[in-house]
């Protein structure tokens, strides 16, 4: 039967899978890239196929910088919510930098647009992210002050 422990290891080995595709993607960014372009044929108009490659590895590693904090974050946050540290700053202050990961990679996307415009789809997915993470986040604040003021009363 699913339960919560269950979820919770579930989502510990989606980060897992995650941290460990970003790490292949560190070493296999060239080729990976080189085998897309050659695939997709994405028109660059104007750029020699040496500048567009350079463009996309230019994207690819800006994002692996936030994305690995992201995960990062995320697995703290999951740790902590293992050990039934639910409703404490430290988790506030993840989810608090999720979102701006979040942001910053929506950032990266919107200017990659002007050499690939489905770079777009990706910035609003991940700014669409960043908002609901930091409703989240905020909603995680308000719990802390009402556990924290809970924990004050007699």
């Amino acid at each position: 039967m699913w339960n919560k422990d269950k979820s919770l290891l579930l989502s510990r080995i989606a980060v897992w899978i995650f941290i460990l595709i970003a790490v292949f993607s560190v070493v296999a960014a060239p080729t990976l890239t080189k085998l897309f372009l050659d695939f997709s044929r994405a028109p660059m108009a104007g750029m020699t196929r040496q500048q567009t490659l350079l463009c996309f590895l230019s994207t690819e590693y800006l994002s692996l910088l936030p994305a690995g904090v992201l995960l990062w974050n995320l697995h703290r946050l999951l740790q902590r919510i293992g050990r039934g540290e639910v409703f404490v700053p430290a988790n506030e202050r993840a989810l608090r930098r999720i979102s701006w990961c979040c942001l910053v990679e929506a950032g990266i996307c919107v200017v990659s647009c002007l050499y690939y415009l489905p770079f777009l789809l990706v910035s609003i997915a991940a700014g669409f992210m960043a908002l609901i993470v930091r409703v989240i986040k905020n909603v995680f604040a308000e719990a802390i002050a009402l556990k924290d003021e809970n924990d004050f009363t007699i």
